[in-house]
């Protein structure tokens, strides 16, 4: 279902990742954007639900997903604007592989929308108001840190410090599972746990990180979210391929 509103169980929905299966956030469609070689960015609704997002083995090479409008009625103060002022919590579980040093993943609210390539590896993940999670290689694992737009960009956290990350270099057996949340106060929290090479995954519900001084109104006229990146830097990736992000589920709640 693209949207669950505030049932007694949703916490237990949004935090075991393993076995749910959900369809599509965005009410007014879905898009993807490429540049580079070897880039690749699928999605489909169908019972498996799959997505597949490359970044390719291009310097400035960047692929996405991402949505429109992803609610229709309780994430926009009117159409075509987020309402930051909303808790927001998107879960998202699937697999990351990325082997390249200076490549990046990310998660957003707030995306470059489709006519805009994804940002680069190296620079702000966000341009205009939004949140999100950025994932990169941190001594050979994949760590994630928070990220946040308001009226500027906000200084990042740090990474976490998990043992096994969200996957480990160059392997392509471990599952993960994240939950990124906007609280509506302008603090942005993320929750996950260690991968693991079994789906299940139950995210712990005390926020590995937080960042403050999020967004807590509805001002921008940004309707991009969630979008997910796949990006290069401005050089040559340290390893091809660089960074694929692949998920088989991911689940929206708006309060």
């Amino acid at each position: 279902m693209p949207l669950v509103k505030n049932p007694s169980n949703i916490d237990n929905v949004l935090f075991s990742t393993g076995r749910l299966r959900t369809g599509r956030v965005g009410h007014a469609g879905v898009y993807t954007k490429i540049t580079g070689t070897g880039g690749a960015a699928a999605v489909a609704n169908t019972a498996g639900l799959f997505m597949t997002i490359n970044a390719g083995s291009s310097a400035s090479g960047t692929s996405k997903v991402g949505y429109f409008d992803p609610t229709s009625a309780l994430m926009t103060a009117s159409a075509g604007i987020i309402d930051y002022s909303k808790r927001i919590r998107f879960s998202i579980g699937g697999m990351m592989y990325m082997a390249s040093t200076n490549s990046v993943i990310r998660v957003v609210f707030g995306g470059t929308g489709s006519a805009t390539d994804a940002p680069l590896a190296g620079v702000n993940g966000l341009t205009t108001k939004g949140f999100g999670a950025e994932f990169a290689l941190q001594s050979g694992v994949i760590q994630a840190r928070l990220i946040g737009f308001d009226s500027a960009y906000l200084t990042p956290t740090s990474y976490t410090t998990l043992t096994n990350g969200f996957g480990l270099s160059a392997s392509d057996n471990r599952f993960f599972g994240v939950v990124v949340e906007s609280d509506g106060a302008g603090n942005i929290n993320l929750y996950g746990a260690d991968s693991q090479t079994n789906p299940a995954i139950n995210i712990g519900q005390t926020p590995l990180l937080t960042l403050t001084g999020g967004p807590t109104n509805s001002t921008s006229s940004n309707r991009n979210g969630p979008e997910i990146h796949c990006s290069n830097s401005s050089s040559s990736p340290t390893a091809s391929p660089s960074a694929i992000f692949q998920s088989t589920f991911w689940l929206l709640d708006v309060q």
